[in-house]
């Protein structure tokens, strides 16, 4: 199954546009990153932000983990004897302290550990050397040399914990959902099929229990 691993939607770039998307690329389902709202079948998972976290979102059948983008006064210790994923934006360098803090809860980082900086190939190294820890290869516009960050990070962490994810409809206008694919497939470059296929939906489809 072929997952896109992290996405949005607004009132212009609705839901129903992103499955059209979807199938026309042969992927069956999707994370959405968000509020618990109804949604269409292929999204699979939904992730809401650590602020909207209540007991309700746990009981909904598509509850799928937490998004943070600060780490601080957080239950990371309640999430990890619950095996709630956590989706981490923009607070790599937090990683590997969390990671080694609580060894079974489960840590994607997003975007790629994005923003780059000159201390982000070292703090990637760093937070890849746990087991529990996830990378998303969204975010590749974010980096100068995306097939260099894409690369970096196949060799830190292997097919089996990279996942594919467009981050749509950030960049829309002007980056369409396609033009993400493509530029992941050509950061990614040539790969066995089992390799891509880790990364276009195995990984994500174990990670969140898909």
């Amino acid at each position: 199954m072929r997952i896109d691993a992290q996405h949005s939607y607004s009132e212009r770039y609705t839901l129903a546009h992103l499955e059209t998307i979807l199938k026309r690329n042969r992927f069956e389902g999707s994370i959405l990153a968000g509020p618990i709202v109804p949604t269409p079948d292929f999204v699979r998972g939904i992730v809401v932000p650590a602020e909207q976290w209540c007991e309700d979102c746990a009981r909904h059948p598509k509850f799928r983990g937490i998004s943070v983008a600060q780490v601080h006064g957080l239950p990371w210790g309640e999430w990890e004897a619950r095996s709630i994923p956590v989706d981490i934006a923009g607070a790599l360098a937090a990683v590997p302290d969390l990671a080694a803090a609580h060894p079974n809860l489960r840590i994607a980082i997003a975007d790629l550990g994005a923003p780059f900086s000159a201390d982000w190939a070292r703090l990637l190294d760093a937070a890849a050397r746990f087991p529990n820890v996830c990378c998303k290869l969204s975010g590749l516009r974010e980096f100068p040399d995306p097939r260099m960050a894409v690369q970096h990070a196949l060799r830190l962490f292997g097919p089996a914990r990279l996942m594919f994810a467009s981050g749509w409809p950030g960049g829309l206008p002007d980056f369409t959902w396609k033009a993400t694919l493509a530029l992941f497939t050509q950061s990614l470059g040539a790969q066995s099929i089992e390799t891509r296929e880790q990364i276009l939906g195995g990984t994500a489809a174990r990670f969140y229990g898909i």
